[in-house]
């Protein structure tokens, strides 16, 4: 961690940022910079840079988009979690929460915020992940303890019965990629990708390579992702 700095007590709180547009991730740096008790110390706008900068100099918390362009979000958390085990991770993102905040949270985030909530919300969470807590608004608060107390919930839309990965594949399938090229994004075989594209037309009914395409990208215009 920081040096001198543990991130609680009211110490400084070391944070660093993963976004691959500079806009956004300038302009993140300079509010947080400014806020009384934070330091950024660190920021990556791709995969590599993100696995070097958490190993060569982890923060007390990582905000980080969920969807690099050369990483898939949800393998790259699970990554970084393992990378640097004490480092605290806040998505920010502005994919829906509904489908995504408790997958980042099984795979090893601490919090999600999303980019249209105020910037308070994402300092709040920052305060609170670094000490030692989860950060997610109330509705996923309230679905995630519903889970854990076995009351049944209805999947989410389209996606709530797929698994992550097949979450994955089904997004990038939306964008009309190759199965070379979706294998390649996710660092598994052609074969895996069309074994995963079987199971996801099996759970939504539908019939066709083609139709699976239209479904996810109907589903990435409709849950703002298009």
């Amino acid at each position: 961690m920081g040096e001198g700095s543990s991130g609680a007590g009211g110490a400084r709180i070391n944070v660093a940022i993963a976004d691959d547009y500079p806009v956004m991730r300038e302009g993140l740096a300079r509010l947080i910079a400014d806020e009384f008790g934070f330091a950024v110390t660190g920021s990556a706008a791709t995969a590599r840079e993100l696995r070097s900068l958490v190993t060569r100099q982890p923060p007390h918390v990582l905000v980080m988009d969920l969807m690099l362009q050369d990483a898939d979000g949800l393998a790259l958390i699970k990554e970084v979690a393992v990378l640097a085990p004490t480092l605290r991770i806040v998505v920010f993102s502005d994919h829906p929460e509904d489908v995504y905040a408790e997958r980042c949270l099984r795979v090893g985030a601490h919090g999600y915020v999303m980019k249209r909530d105020p910037v308070a919300t994402l300092f709040r969470a920052i305060r609170d992940t670094a000490a030692g807590g989860i950060a997610v608004s109330p509705r996923v608060s309230s679905d995630v303890l519903g889970r854990l107390m076995g009351r049944t919930t209805k999947p989410v839309g389209v996606v709530g019965s797929l698994t992550d990965r097949e979450l994955q594949v089904f997004r990038l399938a939306g964008r009309a990629l190759s199965t070379r090229v979706i294998a390649a994004q996710l660092g598994v075989s052609a074969k895996t990708v069309e074994a995963h594209r079987e199971n996801i037309k099996s759970k939504l009914g539908v019939e066709n390579h083609a139709a699976l395409v239209a479904r996810a990208a109907q589903w990435l215009r409709e849950s703002g992702q298009g």
